[in-house]
């Protein structure tokens, strides 16, 4: 994971596309990422996604903010590959150099070959049982599936060995 150099995430700033932030929404965690990061910006197509149902909270979020990409024919180059909302994140976090928040498989592999730091949804519930913002993940992860997000049970058998709750 990306540190800043005070060896510390508290200060630092992540790019984010939709589906981590809705998932964090889902398992109640989501203003932790507050604790984790000074600011989460979010370019305006995952605006887009985030405010279809749940304008006004997300709008409240103070951590949370809207940039947009500079690189129009990087972010249209993207799109050929990944949804508007990677793309725009993408090419943001190609643009300031910050460590990209995305769960999308896709999105993931292209941003890696990219030479981009990138941590999803199960980085973020780890990362915050590290830091004692949470005892324990397997509650959230119980949370998550029950709002609809897929994780295969040997990802999350996995997953919860790797941090000890298993």
């Amino acid at each position: 994971m990306q540190k800043n150099s005070r060896g510390d995430l508290e200060t630092s700033i992540a790019i984010s596309n939709t589906s981590p932030l809705i998932a964090l929404k889902h398992a109640e965690l989501l203003e932790k990422l507050s604790l984790l990061f000074k600011r989460i910006i979010v370019p305006p197509s995952v605006m887009r996604e985030l405010s279809v149902k749940e304008n006004e909270y997300f709008q409240s979020l103070d951590f949370l903010s809207v940039e947009e990409s500079h690189d129009e024919r990087m972010v249209a180059v993207l799109k050929t590959i990944v949804d508007e909302g990677e793309a725009e994140a993408i090419a943001l976090v190609l643009e300031r150099g910050n460590l990209l928040i995305i769960d999308d498989s896709k999105g993931r592999k292209l941003a890696k070959r990219l030479g981009l730091k990138v941590i999803g949804t199960l980085g973020l519930l780890k990362t915050m049982k590290l830091k004692g913002l949470i005892e324990e993940i397997k509650s959230a992860i119980e949370r998550l599936k029950k709002r609809g997000f897929y994780l295969s049970d040997d990802l999350v058998d996995r997953f919860l060995r790797d941090v000890g709750e298993k």
